[in-house]
């Protein structure tokens, strides 16, 4: 939240440059009997800051969707990480569009080559790392996707028995959208009404176009599920060493432990 506030603030300066004018937007006007009063198409500057630092929160903290953490990850290295991806988001938040569109993919591919009736929130839920193997009744390590598979057709594992309703049910939902949803259409109508916007509500405003764009490719990505659904492995055969994954699923593992 710091990092959020210190980038508002950095932006009072393109808010204060905008030039006055016939219901401009403004710090203070002084009405008619020379008392300090805003008129009524007039905002304060706290009201500028306050709208976009909102909206700009909803897109970098609310609206990102993390992957399942680590079973022995702490609290404090999930709210780091997630700092981490919102840091990214406000700086680069192309970037984050790209890694949705990506997962998409990735998602839509699992679910063409596992069982027919797996959906994109089952594809999804494996690439989140969705489902960890055990073994005599202890954890082994998260299954990526390919390899999921291959248990699966070598019958070493079952078909894991969880439903689209399941793996939502689990997802806790937020009122992020509300927020973008609101800020967009205040900039419209301010727009109609040909009353001026400052750069930093036209910088807001793009950051919120990205992040619809990136909830259309996470639209049915499950979020803030904090377990792994469990795999038992049944095969008389012995298990894998489990120490070398898939590669592309080790690139991607990598890739958002930089975030």
């Amino acid at each position: 939240m710091i990092l959020l506030l210190c980038a508002v603030l950095i932006c009072v300066p393109f808010v204060r440059a905008s030039p006055p004018g016939l219901n401009d937007t403004c710090i203070l006007t002084l009405d008619a009997n020379g008392s300090n009063s805003p008129s009524c198409n007039t905002r304060t500057l706290w009201d500028i800051l306050s709208s976009c630092g909102l909206t700009l929160f909803a897109c970098t903290w609310t609206a990102i969707l993390p992957n399942i953490p680590h079973t022995h990850a702490t609290r404090f290295s999930i709210n780091l990480h997630r700092l981490l991806l919102m840091v990214v988001a406000l700086i680069a938040p192309e970037v984050i569009l790209a890694w949705a569109a990506w997962q998409f993919l990735c998602a839509r591919r699992v679910c063409q080559d596992s069982h027919p009736k797996w959906t994109l929130t089952h594809g999804f839920f494996t690439w989140m790392g969705g489902f960890m193997l055990y073994i005599d009744g202890f954890p082994r390590a998260t299954l990526a996707p390919d390899e999921l598979i291959s248990f699966i057709r070598e019958g070493a594992v079952d078909i894991p028995d969880i439903t689209e309703a399941d793996i939502m049910d689990q997802s806790k939902g937020d009122v992020a959208t509300l927020q973008l949803v609101w800020f967009t259409i205040q900039l419209f109508a301010r727009y109609i009404q040909k009353l001026p916007v400052t750069l930093l509500e036209i910088d807001t405003l793009a950051v919120v176009a990205l992040t619809f764009a990136t909830h259309c490719c996470w639209w049915n990505k499950p979020q803030n599920i904090g377990r792994p659904y469990i795999v038992h492995w049944k095969n008389s055969t012995a298990p894998p060493l489990h120490d070398t994954f898939a590669v592309e699923y080790v690139i991607a593992t990598n890739i958002q432990n930089l975030f």
